[in-house]
């Protein structure tokens, strides 16, 4: 007991010959060792997979993990060249579509809400809840009921809602861990749900891709799979069980932890002498953004291009906000998700370099070597929950898996819909328990705990919701 102490203490030599000196020595030896990636299996894979594994249990140092798997992969497939192979990879991570968007997303989003926040309006909302909200015993309950107002967009739930609520934890007494617990396991299942969502028109391509179904019917092949979304469906059930106090709080400490808490923005007031925003300061924008949502398919990002400078005008005309808030509210927004944005980027990085490996093909082709087709939508669950609790594909896994399984699924006689749900449910199970995900590491941005802690208290939930959605599943395989 003593050696694994002084293993896991990160100011011990042991420790750091450990974590740095094993990694140092395995990127040397893939660089030198590696044959190429043309004549590298699909399943070396898993190497960068059991690294990710050592590294954060060891460490439990999530952007360390992120860079050294990383490079880790790519010196695998790259060799000696795995500096080149880096940088290039850095590059295309940078100028992704995908990395863009989620990036602005998440800067546009704090922009909107330093904008409600600088107003005094989401003071006045905040107000509203907390002249509801007058126990320990009402918060969690108002902090779940609170998401369903903000479903249209996962990141949404997470920064407007927890950004609201976390002060209240604080207020009250009462962990932070479960604010930022209901948040975080809500903000995914309620959006792979609702069939009004940008995440439903992108599953509904997704269903279409697989040459199942032809255009246009990609959202109703969507709605054909939520009744058999189990996991999403148990997680937004067990939350609510777990916000009225039915289900225990296992992996909870009963007193605040504050040991591993960080210091939260709190909601501002208005300045002195300025004119407060108030409810309907707060609700026209929220209504704005549903309608510019709505209009761009619920892509978010043009729908805040055309929502921030609307509501910075309209905040001006009602005298709430001045010219150098707006751009305080800029500079800031931007500025609060610098270290998520490195996060996002190292994760993406290795996103990529997993799927260059042809490690997503190889977990996609073990699972078409099951044929039965009464075991393949427990078999699929069960082997992606395994994949993605240790590094959330989310919707990359979605994009590589449905074009082969689904037809696979066709083929055999297995309920393509029920198979769908299945990969879908697989993710929401990843973007819940991966301690790397950016689920996780945004709600423990936003409530002020440290990302490693506050991934090891959604652990015991969201391993309980995933087992009796493998049973589901395994049942439901039989009658469907």
């Amino acid at each position: 007991m003593s050696v694994f102490k002084n293993l896991m203490d990160n100011k011990t030599v042991a420790h750091r010959w450990a974590s740095y000196g094993i990694t140092v020595a395995l990127i040397i030896a893939a660089a030198l060792l590696s044959p190429g990636k043309e004549l590298l299996d699909n399943s070396v894979g898993t190497l960068v997979i059991l690294f990710i594994l050592f590294y954060t249990l060891l460490t439990r140092r999530i952007l360390e993990t992120l860079i050294f798997s990383t490079i880790f992969g790519i010196a695998l497939s790259s060799g000696t060249d795995f500096v080149e192979g880096f940088r290039v990879q850095l590059f295309k991570t940078m100028a992704g579509e995908d990395f863009i968007w989620i990036v602005l997303m998440c800067c546009f989003l704090n922009v909107f809400n330093k904008f409600l926040n600088k107003t005094g309006s989401l003071h006045a909302f905040s107000r509203l809840i907390k002249s509801r909200v007058k126990s320990k015993g009402q918060l969690n309950i108002a902090t779940w009921l609170l998401q369903f107002p903000l479903f249209f967009d996962d990141y949404m739930t997470i920064a407007v809602g927890g950004s609201i609520m976390a002060p209240m934890y604080d207020e009250l007494d009462v962990p932070r861990e479960e604010g930022a617990y209901l948040i975080h396991t809500l903000a995914e299942p309620l959006r792979a749900i609702f069939p009004i969502t940008s995440w439903a028109a992108f599953l509904g391509g997704c269903f279409i891709s697989t040459g199942l179904v032809p255009e246009g019917e990609g959202m109703m092949a969507f709605i054909k799979s939520i009744p058999f979304a189990f996991y999403p469906i148990i997680a937004i059930i067990g939350t609510f069980l777990f916000a009225v106090g039915i289900l225990p709080k296992w992996g909870f400490s009963k007193a605040p932890a504050k040991e591993n808490y960080t210091e939260l923005e709190n909601l501002e007031e208005s300045n002195e002498g300025r004119k407060e925003g108030n409810l309907f300061d707060f609700f026209l924008p929220i209504l704005l953004l549903l309608g510019a949502a709505y209009y761009f398919d619920f892509d978010t990002v043009p729908a805040m291009l055309i929502v921030l400078p609307i509501t910075a005008g309209y905040y001006l005309i009602r005298n709430i906000m001045e010219a150098q808030d707006i751009e305080e509210c800029l500079v800031s927004g931007f500025a609060d998700f610098m270290s998520i944005i490195i996060l996002f980027c190292a994760s993406y990085m290795l996103n990529d370099v997993l799927v260059d490996l042809g490690y997503i093909d190889y977990l996609a082709n073990v699972v078409k070597q099951f044929v039965n087709p009464n075991l393949l939508p427990f078999l699929v669950f069960v082997i992606f929950c395994i994949s993605e609790c240790i590094m959330s594909l989310n919707w990359g896994l979605l994009l590589i898996t449905f074009p082969i399984l689904l037809p696979v699924a066709a083929a055999i006689g297995t309920n393509p819909y029920l198979v769908g749900a299945a990969i879908i449910s697989a993710g929401c199970f990843g973007c819940n328990m991966c301690y790397i995900c950016d689920y996780t590491m945004l709600t423990s941005s936003v409530f002020g705990l440290k990302p490693g802690y506050h991934a090891s208290t959604c652990v015991a939930y969201s391993v309980i919701f995933a087992v009796i959605s493998a049973g589901m599943y395994l049942i439901a395989g039989f009658i469907f």
